[in-house]
């Protein structure tokens, strides 16, 4: 399978600190695969989606979208994040207009859209997200969860081919989890590639089919999700634990498992 996103080289240092964020990074994301970015706080997830969708410039090495290079032009990055959308961990710092409509609107308008296909793709994206009776809502009367759905609404609408998703469980309850994976699957289904930062290794589990471990911004693994987690002994290293499921499974008996195979689907992603 072809990557849709390639980095080589990719270093990235912020301003007025002394070690940086990612180091000399190479790395595919394939088309097609559901991918999650694992690692603890502070290890370049955030930033590394930060760059892969060109809001940062690298200092070092070379994005690829489909093998072309990414280049720092604004007519280029703007047919960038067509192609590649990003919700960040913290909803509100993505919604900017007044009410829900408004704000999934700006983003449509944005990509100089006629207005009657921006009405068809915001009817639409209203539906799909189960939005229409908070469409009038203004922004700062939603909860988080509901904002959450409005960003990714937003993003969404513009129908990239790739999706990048940082921490997108954080400030939601198990209801609200619940319905955020329905809708990823459903996403996914119609087609898009999915990237998921987050730090929560049962989530990875349950959910993904390639993983990406990073570590102070170097990358240490990526590989198929089940290869991955057949590999304990590295996790523990790594220090990022082992799922909890995986757990449980271990103290099975040694016979019942030979004839088993693990599960993969969390309780957490269901009502």
């Amino acid at each position: 399978m072809s990557p849709l996103l390639e980095l080589q080289g990719v270093s990235y240092t912020y301003p007025s600190t002394p070690h940086p964020a990612i180091q000399n990074l190479t790395l595919s994301i394939l088309a097609g695969k559901k991918t999650v970015i694992l690692g603890h706080n502070g290890c370049g997830k955030s930033t590394l989606l930060l760059l892969a969708d060109g809001l940062f410039p690298i200092h070092t090495g070379t994005i690829y979208w489909k093998g072309e290079p990414l280049r720092y032009h604004p007519s280029i990055l703007n047919l960038w994040r067509q192609r590649i959308g990003l919700t960040f961990q913290d909803p509100e710092q993505q919604l900017i207009a007044a009410t829900v409509a408004e704000d999934i609107s700006y983003g449509l308008f944005n990509l100089s859209l006629p207005k009657t296909e921006v009405a068809l793709r915001l009817h639409q994206v209203l539906i799909d997200f189960s939005l229409q009776d908070l469409a009038d809502r203004p922004l700062h009367q939603l909860s988080l969860g509901q904002k959450r759905r409005v960003a990714l609404a937003g993003v969404i609408a513009r129908r990239p081919e790739l999706v990048l998703l940082d921490e997108p469980t954080a400030y939601l309850d198990r209801w609200q989890t619940h319905h955020l994976f329905k809708e990823l699957e459903r996403i996914h289904a119609n087609g898009t590639t999915l990237v998921m930062a987050t730090h929560d290794i049962d989530l990875a589990y349950a959910w993904a089919d390639w993983v990406v471990v990073l570590h102070e911004g170097q990358l240490m693994v990526s590989q198929p999700a089940l290869q991955v987690f057949s590999q304990l002994e590295v996790l523990k290293q790594l220090r990022l634990g082992i799922p909890l499921i995986l757990e449980y499974w271990n103290s099975l008996p040694d016979e019942w498992r030979k004839n088993h195979l693990p599960p993969r689907w969390f309780d957490r992603f269901s009502i």
